[in-house]
């Protein structure tokens, strides 16, 4: 195993793309780094300028650099030298239509190829908690409409710009039709046909049909614990490390998978023994890493703030809260 003795963390978008990064490593290597530690690195949503919200597990940000950048980045820290850790989020994607997984279950519902890849309850209809206002409140405004998705060429329920798919039953056979609705009443029968129903985001907290991270609507739970959902979503990220390129994963957010010692140990067996393998977990009080957990450890939130109340003065503390306040 390749252990890390001093890692830099570079924070990919924004301007900072791979080869930039290509060209740090001279730097890097003379301040005795031995990782370059990256922040997510697949495919994000348009607006992301962190990375978490992937809506393509599989495919490396084009606007970063792509595979390409990616190979002459990891070229550039093999001929320094220098290892690279990968900071991966297997607990959630975006619920974005940018997501292809997450576009194809709405469209399809619990018909999907992935609707079971979500954390979904398909007891009931798919909520899309993305309006500024209840469904009837927007539809009055004219705010809903039927249109050709710029993008597909299918019918879709517009709203501003974002172009929500129908079930292909509800149009495939009348789409002309479908297409020259304008009535309030006719677009809300549409609405109601489809496996999903557009909600205000106001109404998420008390009715939300997925899990999500946290507070965050826009990011839906994987189901990693399904193995066939595993292996889909760590595909790329596999090859990555069996190929040499990535030498250790940072897990986001294990605490919030249905199983953590389980991913990990199916992480562990997937990835090999000799890739290094952390995982964000915030420690609490007297809190310790399970010893059954097959990693190297935290990336090491408890470390930095037992090194904070170190090189703080607590003598001086109320001098800097007075100053503050």
């Amino acid at each position: 195993m390749n252990i890390p003795t001093a890692t830099y963390r570079i924070q990919f978008r924004n301007g900072m793309t791979f080869d930039r990064a290509a060209a740090l490593v001279p730097y890097l290597k003379q301040l005795g780094i031995s990782h370059l530690y990256a922040s997510p690195i697949f495919s994000a949503t348009a607006e992301s300028t962190h990375g978490y919200d992937v809506t393509d597990v599989n495919q490396i940000e084009p606007s970063i650099g792509g595979r390409e950048g990616f190979d002459r980045m990891a070229a550039a820290l093999k001929a320094a030298g220098l290892g690279l850790i990968l900071d991966i989020v297997p607990n959630h994607m975006a619920a974005s239509l940018e997501n292809p997984w997450w576009r194809d279950v709405i469209e399809h519902g619990e018909q999907s190829r992935y609707a079971y890849y979500f954390d979904i309850d398909w007891s009931r209809r798919l909520t899309l908690p993305f309006l500024g206002d209840t469904f009837e409140a927007v539809l009055a405004n004219g705010e809903i409409s039927v249109k050709r998705d710029p993008q597909t060429g299918k019918p879709a329920l517009a709203y501003f710009d974002n172009f929500y798919p129908l079930a292909p039953e509800t149009w495939q056979d009348r789409e002309e039709a479908v297409l020259a609705l304008r009535d309030a009443a006719e677009i809300a029968e549409l609405h109601d046909q489809q496996p999903w129903r557009l909600m205000s985001w106001r109404d998420a907290p008390n009715d939300l049909s997925y899990r999500r991270f946290f507070e965050v609507t826009g990011l839906v739970g994987v189901r990693v614990e399904d193995k066939k959902v595993f292996d889909a979503a760590h595909q790329l990220i596999l090859e990555l490390v069996h190929s040499g390129a990535v030498q250790g994963l940072r897990v986001d957010h294990v605490d919030g998978l249905a199983d953590p010692h389980g991913y990990l140990e199916q992480l562990r067996q997937a990835a090999g023994p000799d890739c290094y393998l952390t995982v964000e977990k915030i420690l609490g009080d007297n809190e310790q890493l399970p010893d059954a957990w097959p990693v190297s450890g935290t990336t090491g939130y408890e470390f930095m703030a037992a090194l904070a109340n170190l090189l703080v003065d607590s003598d001086q503390l109320s001098g800097l809260r007075k100053a503050y306040q």
